[in-house]
């Protein structure tokens, strides 16, 4: 199903989540559910709540369901909501209960029949003018932000916040930007940005383990292995900038499953991390020196320029394999290269054999 709808915007109040995207995480049990956070269950619900109004039949009964209304049997909860039992299914629907964000009511103790309704709707989820109908099993749900950020305040009242693995997917696809002017990047990428960060998409391991509750390294860990699933493509840049995070499929999403790949190309110099250089006419004096390493100090002279140029390779195979950088450092001069004296004084020299030191 193609969309008309090209751009997603930090100002808009709720995200787009294809529902084939979505239910592929609970049929693969790669991604562990297990955070106080509790967003991806949230959002289970969403996908799985009617658009309009619809009949179901169960039974020998038939019952109405209205916009934002579901009707399941207790022991599908566990599956949808990714607990463990239905207990802690029950559990999940109190909190959110007593959080404001639904509502529930069994409709038949014995069968263990259960109907659910979202709460605000029909102010989030019924229509705005840059989004696409959802239709019941197929397509689009929409996620209002607004529930989101409800939800972790209610989480950091009750206790510490933690996000499970599908929290911090879920999290990085509903903060993702396409076509946003106040964005670098966004308009040949979708990428994840938060609303503090200036408008630069960089994202670093020490800023989302602050919003995740995470230490670094199981963060890294965590890039990697959703980074390998196919589930996000990625560029890093050198010392502490950061990466710039790319969900996959959300170009699908928006355009249609016939969209144009799009090729990393530029992304440093977008984001004014590195500086395109001008052709020069006249390069009978230009000399470049490549190393595979950082350049001495020697060699920077007075009056010269230091270039570090970082591009990356990208397999054409795939557009969302995990780019490869190379790294060259050059000297630009007009004039002679020639290494200053009294500044470097080599590696130390060994002792000779049989001298006395």
């Amino acid at each position: 199903m193609s969309c008309t709808q090209n751009k997603q915007l930090v100002c808009f109040p709720k995200s787009r989540i294809l529902k084939r995207w979505f239910r592929y995480h609970f049929d693969h049990k790669d991604f562990r559910n297990e955070g106080t956070l509790r967003l991806f269950s949230l959002m289970a619900l969403y996908s799985y709540a009617n658009f309009r109004s619809n009949c179901q039949h169960i039974g020998d009964q038939w019952y109405m369901e209205g916009p934002g209304q579901w009707i399941c049997r207790v022991s599908a909860l566990p599956r949808i909501l990714r607990v463990h039992s239905k207990a802690q299914a029950i559990e999940l629907m109190d909190y959110f209960k007593d959080a404001g964000l639904l509502d529930y009511e069994m409709l038949d103790q014995d069968s263990g029949l259960l109907r659910f309704t979202i709460a605000n709707w029909k102010r989030n989820c019924v229509h705005l003018n840059y989004n696409y109908y959802s239709y019941k099993g197929s397509g689009f749900f929409f996620f209002p932000l607004s529930e989101g950020r409800k939800l972790i305040s209610v989480c950091k009242r009750n206790g510490n916040l933690i996000f499970s693995e599908l929290d911090a997917i879920m999290d990085m696809w509903l903060h993702t930007i396409l076509n946003d002017p106040t964005v670098k990047g966004s308009e040949y990428m979708p990428v994840v940005y938060y609303a503090n960060m200036n408008g630069q998409p960089l994202l670093s391991y020490s800023y989302l383990a602050r919003r995740w509750g995470w230490s670094k390294s199981r963060v890294g860990r965590f890039i990697l292995k959703i980074e390998e699933a196919g589930i996000i493509s990625r560029v890093s840049f050198s010392s502490s900038r950061g990466s710039v995070i790319s969900p996959c499929l959300f170009r699908e999403m928006i355009f249609g499953e016939d969209c144009e790949q799009l090729k990393l190309m530029r992304i440093g110099e977008i984001l004014g991390i590195a500086k395109a250089v001008e052709p020069i006419e006249d390069n009978q004096n230009l000399e470049f020196s490549v190393q595979s390493g950082v350049p001495r100090t020697p060699i920077i002279f007075e009056g010269g320029k230091t270039l570090r140029i970082q591009v990356f390779r990208v397999p054409l195979s795939s557009f969302f394999a995990r780019p490869v950088p190379l790294i060259f450092y050059s000297s630009l001069d007009w004039g002679k290269l020639e290494l200053e004296t009294g500044l470097y004084r080599g590696p130390p020299k060994m002792p000779k054999q049989g001298v006395d030191q």
